[in-house]
């Protein structure tokens, strides 16, 4: 496979600009509703509602939405994944006991189940990669890059959204080891997306009207991130934080408060899912939860004090674990070339893997896996379920085969089995091998299919592998005092060091743990061993979505610039020579020339041709930006040109959605030699106003001459693009002429070139 230089972004990731635009025509727009709005004799009626009432009980109305339908979704894949396993573990459990009692044909349920989980797994494949390749994977990365402002169609269309949910339901049924809490998420920033997208809503008798910006778009869907995070795992308060943890490039208290909103409405809704009627009471448990980790009348911790040292130290080897799976990950994506197969490979080479997978289960629970006597009739009912979904497999009638009770199930009920199931004073539950077993071929088998033409995740197979791990660790070292440790605990703890290894998340997913265990006593053992897993990862490894950014060279920009840029010029960055500037009454030829020329390029720069009489020489003037969508829609409305190179007396209103959506193509033969010699005053389209800085100076938001000179840096220009969500950034001299550009492409590239280069250094030393 052919790799893309190191730093340099794929072409078919857009950057997008959420800076304000101040150009005429928007202002013109909003002018005209207002006016709209004062002359309603409906709202007239009713008091006069301001506009920002109507615009923020909209805004309000869209929370709602995708909280209900987020949690909906949430609920659908749910329960078609449980009805569908059910029927498959319960037909392969019959037809075992057929083989036993002699009445069925030989090695039916083998056939049964490699049979079923190709189909399925074969469908999820097949859906993924001929209609819809950018439901792939888990959704995160995607989720991140977009409200980092990078956009790609598709990622939050609704072809997207359909194929995620019908993935991910097929993709569990066939046996992968993948989640479903990752594409919950996705599928939350994907309702937002499709609910927000249509900015423009006709109100009553009002003419339609503007009531979001890009921000507000971005904002939202920030929101059915969390709502995806707390209807997956019945955790609001750790939803919101996952989402401004791992997705929200740019903060806001209302960001914050209208998220919290969206989490509980999503949550409300599966609360209401789990009742029949108000009078009712409400099952505890949601739609993914750990269950009640210990007996309240107990006042004494699962855990003594010297044991947080264990727990750190299980953390570290969580991170070294995670860091492995990246680059697992990675190789087999990119290195191997698993993503680059063609269409039949990519379907073949999951049905292959699921085939694989399903046949090693099989014949390892036959020989690995343990029949054990079945435990004692246990009082608690959340343990009584728990024991009723042990499976006998091939054992004799009264006991249970270990490693097949934690493969055909649920994976949330392996889960809480690995969590819950043990008695004091008996044997383990489960044994070493068949623990050990468990959690390898599961880290294995979500390494080779996390992202492979499949919808996703790797919160839950991460879980469980950790939570076999922590197990068997607990074991182990308890062998001879089991009356007093929990296991639990331990499994538990090795859960949240996997899971934490893989993904670097701490704070949010500490809260997010807490909430499905409902258990405030472990949130000084979690913390510990997450930031453990996190300090220990990095030094090996990129998280799990920062190393799929990377890879697919996405043009994601960290919080923080590399050191190196402090010491770098904003010249450096800049590059004129590659970015096409048009004239500020350009003519149709040259504007068609541009567009075409220059497919790739989103914003360009309107600049004013001027001669300096001091200095003897000509030079460009910046007069500000103006974006591709803008472009192709002027280029549309010849109402708009002008047989003169003269500005018009007035603007004239233009049709453009906000630039994310799918940008006409520009076919030259459809203008004639007479259209091409029309000009076109961009100044009356054109943001007047764009973000700039002074090659000699700091920022600035006009054009102004600044006393105090002072170079500035790189870092500068990245901190700009980093918290106003730039997409182009122009330099301009003291003089007020334009230097050059930066774009964010330039800026990603020349961020990785810098840190790849800090690290063979810093190895060099080592």
């Amino acid at each position: 496979m052919a790799h893309r230089p190191l730093g340099l972004a794929s072409v078919q990731y857009k950057s997008v600009d959420l800076a304000t635009n101040s150009a005429l025509h928007h202002n013109a727009k909003d002018v005209h509703v207002h006016i709209q709005l004062d002359e309603a004799p409906v709202l007239q009626s009713r008091g006069g509602i301001p506009l920002d009432k109507v615009i923020a009980l909209a805004k309000w109305l869209l929370t709602i939405l995708i909280g209900v339908a987020t949690a909906h979704i949430a609920f659908l894949v749910s329960f078609a994944t449980s009805r569908l396993l059910e029927w498959k573990f319960d037909t392969m459990q019959s037809l075992l006991d057929a083989e036993k009692d002699g009445g069925g044909l030989p090695g039916s349920s083998l056939l049964f189940l490699l049979a079923s989980n190709a189909l399925f797994a074969g469908a999820s494949c097949a859906l993924t990669t001929y209609w819809a390749p950018s439901s792939a994977g888990s959704g995160i990365p995607e989720i991140k890059s977009t409200l980092n402002g990078v956009h790609v169609k598709s990622w939050m269309s609704v072809e997207t959204l359909v194929a995620k949910i019908a993935g991910v339901i097929l993709s569990i049924s066939g046996g992968l080891p993948v989640g479903m809490e990752g594409p919950m998420i996705h599928c939350g920033a994907i309702v937002a997306s499709c609910l927000s997208s249509k900015r423009r809503y006709k109100c009553l008798s009002w003419q339609p009207m503007s009531i979001l910006k890009k921000k507000d778009v971005r904002d939202l869907v920030t929101c059915g991130a969390a709502a995806g995070v707390a209807a997956a795992f019945g955790a609001p308060i750790g939803g919101v934080l996952f989402a401004l943890e791992e997705g929200a490039s740019f903060l806001s208290p209302k960001l914050i408060w209208r998220a919290f909103f969206c989490a509980m409405v999503a949550l409300f809704v599966v609360f209401g899912s789990n009742i029949t009627s108000f009078a009712d009471t409400a099952k505890t448990s949601s739609l993914f939860a750990f269950g009640k980790m210990r007996d309240p009348s107990v006042d004494r911790a699962s855990y003594l004090p010297w044991e947080l040292l264990i727990f750190i130290a299980v953390g570290s080897v969580g991170g070294i674990v995670g860091a492995g799976f990246t680059h697992l990950n990675q190789y087999v994506l990119f290195r191997a070339g698993v993503s680059s197969l063609a269409r039949p490979s990519k379907v073949f080479y999951i049905v292959g893997i699921s085939i694989l997978f399903s046949l090693a289960w099989m014949i390892l629970s036959g020989t690995v896996g343990t029949c054990l006597n079945m435990p004692p009739a246990i009082a608690e009912t959340e343990k009584a379920e728990l024991t009723a979904n042990l499976v006998q497999y091939a054992c004799p009638s009264g006991q249970y085969n270990d490693l097949a009770s934690l493969v055909f199930v649920r994976q949330d009920t392996a889960i809480r089995q690995l969590l819950h199931l043990q008695t004091p004073l008996a044997p383990p539950t489960f044994t070493m091998s068949s623990l050990i077993v468990m959690a390898t071929l599961n880290f294995l088998g979500t390494a080779f299919v996390l992202g492979a033409s499949i919808s996703s995740g790797v919160f839950v197979p991460s879980i469980l592998a950790g939570a076999a791990l922590g197990r068997a660790m607990g074991q182990w070292m308890h062998a001879d005092d089991m009356d007093f440790v929990n296991v639990g605990t331990y499994a538990l703890v090795g859960a949240a060091a996997v899971l934490g290894g893989v993904t670097r998340i701490t704070i949010s997913l500490t809260i997010i743990l807490l909430e499905a265990t409902g258990d405030l006593q472990y949130a000084l053992p979690l913390m510990m061993t997450l930031m453990a897993a996190r300090w220990v990862g990095n030094i090996f490894s990129e998280g799990l979505y920062e190393a799929q950014i990377q890879c697919r060279g996405i043009p994601f920009l960290d919080w923080n610039p590399p050191k190196a840029f402090d010491l770098m010029s904003v010249t450096q960055l800049m590059a004129l020579d590659s970015f096409s500037c048009l004239s500020k009454r350009a003519s149709v030829d040259s504007i068609l020339a541009a567009l075409i020329e220059r497919p790739q390029q989103v914003c360009w720069v309107v600049v004013d041709r001027r001669y300096d009489s001091c200095r003897g020489v000509y030079f460009n003037v910046l007069e500000g930006t103006i974006e591709r969508h803008v472009l192709v829609a002027l280029l549309h409305l010849k109402s708009t040109w002008s047989p003169f190179e003269q500005d018009p007396t007035h603007v004239h209103a233009i049709a453009v959605d906000d630039g994310n959506g799918d940008v006409p193509e520009i076919v030259a033969s459809a203008f004639s030699a007479a259209d091409r010699t029309n000009f076109i005053n961009l100044r009356a389209y054109m943001n007047p106003s764009p973000v700039i800085i002074n090659s000699e100076s700091h920022l600035s938001f006009r054009r102004l001459v600044m006393s105090n000179v002072v170079e500035a840096t790189a870092a500068q220009a990245y901190r700009h693009f980093r918290t106003l969500g730039l997409s182009l950034l122009c330099v301009i001299s003291k003089h007020g002429e334009l230097q050059g550009v930066v774009t964010r492409d330039q800026l990603h590239a020349l961020t990785r070139a810098v840190s790849s280069a800090q690290t063979c250094t810093a190895c060099q030393h080592a």
